[in-house]
């Protein structure tokens, strides 16, 4: 497990040993609201968070950090 990057509301996580076909990262709010997203789309392939503009800033930073998170993810996962 690596945890990417962190803010007040919210962190990153990428886990090794997923089983799961699509490269994606978690993210983790203060609350214990919790969220996987695509690295590819960026869409949300489970969890919930309310409201919704709180995935904003975390979707931000994966997008600009997008390549690093995906290299990540395959050296854990490959």
């Amino acid at each position: 497990m690596t945890t990417a990057h962190g803010e007040n509301d919210w962190k990153i996580r990428i886990n090794g040993g997923e089983e799961h076909p699509v490269p994606h990262v978690h993210i983790l709010f203060r609350d214990g609201s919790r969220v996987s997203v695509a690295l590819d789309s960026l869409k949300i392939l489970a969890g919930v968070v309310r409201p919704q503009k709180r995935i904003t800033p975390a979707v931000a930073w994966i997008l600009l950090h997008r390549n690093e998170l995906c290299e990540e993810y395959r050296r854990l996962n490959l």
